[in-house]
């Protein structure tokens, strides 16, 4: 959302018109779409012109825009074979 966008969807709720706060709530999020999508456009023509297959684009937050960190794969425990279990 820009600050604009936030601005009116927040002062609307204050009055009390939800139908104008959920146009504009609805106009951000259409624009944040609409930004996403043309990243994602510009990343599959480099990947066109490039040579490079499969380029990943990362998950966003959809309230900050900022990149979902993936988090790291945990390493299965040690596991111990089945007869010196048995002697434990």
């Amino acid at each position: 959302m820009s600050k604009e966008d936030l601005k009116n969807f927040v002062d609307n709720l204050d009055k009390g018109d939800n139908t104008e706060a959920q146009k504009n709530f609805n106009d951000a999020m259409a624009n944040k779409v609409s930004a996403t999508l043309d990243d994602a456009k510009t990343d599959v023509a480099k990947s066109m012109f490039t040579g490079q297959q499969g380029v990943q684009v990362p998950e966003v937050d959809v309230f900050s825009g900022e990149n979902i960190e993936t988090p790291a794969e945990e390493t299965p425990a040690e596991e111990v074979p089945a007869d010196e279990q048995d002697a434990q």
